[in-house]
């Protein structure tokens, strides 16, 4: 995949829109403790000065779960994650993440019955990706994805209306396996993805009124160098991320 970074800054702008709609009956990764310089009878051992790496929990925990509020207690959930080892994920390495989307109705039980929850529905997802350097600064986005869920969703029987998939839990929801970031500059040491859902949520359950929306959510991500990831490995010793 070619490489990709500009020193153009990249500004990311979400629209919300709310509509009347009516007949759908459906700390950065630790790498360890840092060498100690050498010591003499005359000085006290110093650490080694080393740059702080690119904050990120998807880095340090191997996967995020961002919650956004896109109603009255409907709670949207992105799950990504990832099944390598993220301080093995450097400029030309392989860096594959997947994601799950879905809304829970939190103004009714876990276990009412599903007609008493409130359709959502999701019609557009994009994800773009900033790469940032070692001095903060932004480049171009990129998109990774734009794509309707329904013709992407991995499931044979989903279920969904003419305002997109149904991503209601736990009958509906949206799953996308192994995107991959692609190759970066060597200069790159962290990447923010934007994810942008257009959704559409009924106001009442079984109401067949809906309200429509962009929502969006960011997730930064580290990047290491070859050392680094050598590093990290060397001093890893229970595999963990």
């Amino acid at each position: 995949m070619p490489s990709w970074f500009s020193r153009a800054g990249s500004v990311a702008a979400v629209g919300l829109i709310t509509v009347s709609l009516a007949g759908c009956s459906s700390g950065g990764f630790i790498f360890g403790a840092s060498p100690l310089a050498e010591s003499t009878p005359t000085a006290t051992p110093t650490p080694t000065a080393t740059v702080a790496p690119f904050e990120s929990e998807f880095s340090d925990m191997g996967s995020v779960h961002p919650v956004s509020i896109v109603g009255p207690q409907l709670e949207l959930n992105l799950d990504l994650w990832t099944e390598q080892k993220t301080h093995e994920w450097t400029n030309d390495g392989e860096k594959m993440f997947s994601t799950v989307i879905n809304v829970i109705d939190q103004s009714v039980p876990a276990d009412a019955a599903f007609a008493l929850k409130r359709q959502v529905f999701m019609s557009n997802v994009t994800v773009t990706a900033t790469p940032v350097d070692a001095d903060g600064e932004a480049g171009t986005a990129m998109t990774l994805l734009n794509i309707d869920p329904v013709a992407a969703t991995l499931d044979p029987e989903a279920l969904k209306s003419d305002y997109g998939l149904l991503i209601t839990s736990p009958k509906g929801g949206f799953q996308l396996e192994s995107t991959d970031l692609g190759e970066l500059d060597d200069d790159v040491t962290g990447v923010v993805l934007d994810f942008a859902m257009t959704i559409t949520s009924e106001t009442a359950g079984g109401s067949a009124v809906y309200a429509q929306q962009v929502v969006a959510q960011t997730v930064p991500i580290a990047i290491y160098t070859d050392a680094e990831a050598e590093q990290a490995s060397a001093e890893s010793s229970d595999g963990e991320n």
